[in-house]
């Protein structure tokens, strides 16, 4: 769903536009209303959409570079947009040229099922169903609907990264086209500063138009969601979600926290998996014994992916944000509570308001499979574990109100980690990209490697052509 205007188009744009369709061998070049152009331009949130001059989807990397020259000579402002995830408006959209990865959508196992080719513009949705049939899988996106590209670029947080670390950490190698529009293939022997850049820089060096991964056993699974709806039982659940916090060492087991409000309706959700078809029969019965909506079984992985209702929030406006904390407390858990209750008060008279706050209790151990990179990861007994933030609306006169709320809530929750004589090290905040809001700086993302990433970029993008698109920038 899209909801800003159609404001025209720029005649100069547009005869760029018509460049890169004559130019080009295999891309189409769409305008406003083509179906085509206005599927390319939707977002998951419909405030990250804008209408730009054309859209474009290229299906090679030649074409890619033939674009990315085009964009260099005449300084066209561009977005490029995989799965179309963010909620940060600007980052995957333009007013300029539109290039949209979805032809980009190719799985290839290759014959020792060890590594997979995916291309950057399909959903983990996508790539699951893909790989089920070859019993493995790979460490990517927890919930439905979300894009490989960004996801990867930024990170990637997974249900298996208590096994095997980030997505990032599970990248072989990039085929990447440069600002200056040459193709290269991009591994830590061939260019080892630019494959650092690219685990957790986004689009700073160029577009990345495939992804080679590590692929991991696949088994069916055990887990789902649970739902507790009354409020008296939250504590109950809280003190179930530390025990499994002090005493689960198991790798395979793993937990999503989320308080959530909607239309008046305040709900504790907990997403449970075990990477295999049984879970150990303690592992989960602390929080199975507390009344609930909801079950866990044995499913495919793409299945239980499937569990988190995120078509909750479909046709709204919204944003992300993050804190990040060294330890889940109960002290914590209880402000997450708290903030949620509070924010529900004030919520309640905005059109379709809807709120989560989602705690992620990983290992400890869970940054030991790190292969470093520009999201600072590193190997710690007390690795920063993310909270994510999420707010969503339906007015674009809500805007302002509900991302300074946002802010708000991020502010009261590292505070009440920084009170909380448990949480160590999180005075120096390293947010989490693809959660972060736009506004976050450098320095709370990339933390010392800022410095490093600039001249990584300045070296690699002399002419700042990446800079003509939306994103973090170096």
């Amino acid at each position: 769903m899209i909801e800003t205007e159609f404001i025209g188009v720029d005649d100069k744009i547009k005869d760029i536009c018509e460049s890169i369709k004559n130019k080009t061998s295999h891309s189409q070049v769409f305008y406003w209303p083509d179906p085509n152009y206005l599927e390319d331009i939707n977002h998951y949130a419909t405030s990250s959409t804008t209408y730009p001059t054309c859209s474009v989807e290229p299906a090679t990397a030649a074409d890619v570079a033939t674009i990315m020259k085009i964009i260099r000579e005449n300084r066209v402002p561009f977005a490029v947009k995989g799965g179309g995830h963010s909620a940060n408006p600007g980052f995957s959209s333009t007013t300029g040229v539109h290039i949209a990865m979805r032809r980009f959508s190719n799985v290839v196992v290759h014959a020792d099922n060890q590594t997979v080719d995916v291309g950057p513009g399909l959903l983990w949705d996508d790539v699951y169903k893909a790989l089920e049939p070859y019993n493995i899988n790979v460490v990517g996106g927890r919930v439905s609907g979300v894009g490989v590209a960004g996801f990867t670029l930024g990170g990637g947080y997974s249900w298996k990264s208590n096994q095997f670390g980030l997505a990032i950490d599970n990248i072989i190698g990039y085929e990447l086209v440069t600002p200056n529009g040459t193709i290269v293939y991009v591994t830590n022997d061939s260019y080892p500063d630019i494959f650092f850049g690219l685990k957790g820089g986004f689009n700073n060096f160029g577009i990345v138009t495939n992804f080679r991964l590590h692929a991991h056993p696949q088994t069916l699974v055990y887990g789902g969601l649970l739902v507790y709806m009354d409020v008296h039982h939250y504590d109950n659940v809280l003190k179930a979600v530390i025990n499994f916090r002090d005493n689960n060492k198991d790798p395979k087991a793993q937990a999503l926290i989320s308080f959530t409000h909607q239309t008046g309706l305040i709900t504790l959700d907990l997403t449970l998996f075990y990477d295999a078809p049984t879970a150990p029969e303690s592992i989960f019965k602390e929080f199975t014994s507390i009344p609930h909506i909801g079950n866990i079984k044995t499913r495919s992985f793409l299945s239980f992916v499937k569990v988190v209702p995120i078509y909750v929030t479909d046709g709204r406006r919204g944003r992300f944000h993050t804190v990040s904390v060294t330890n889940l407390t109960a002290q914590l858990l209880d402000e997450l509570k708290n903030q949620t209750i509070y924010n529900a008060a004030k919520f309640d008279s905005k059109l379709d308001a809807f709120m989560s706050l989602t705690a992620e209790p990983f290992l400890s151990t869970y940054f030991d499979k790190s292969q470093g990179g520009a999201y600072p990861h590193n190997p710690s007994p007390t690795p920063l574990l993310p909270i994510f933030i999420q707010f969503s609306w339906r007015l674009p006169a809500d805007d302002d109100y509900f991302i300074n709320e946002i802010k708000l809530t991020a502010d009261a929750i590292l505070q009440a980690a920084l009170d909380d004589e448990k949480n160590v090290n999180v005075t120096i905040q390293i947010r989490y990209p693809n959660y972060a809001l736009d506004t976050t700086s450098l320095s709370e993302l990339y933390g010392d490697n800022v410095p490093r990433l600039q001249s990584i970029r300045k070296a690699w993008d002399i002419d700042y052509v990446m800079n003509l698109t939306g994103g973090f920038k170096f």
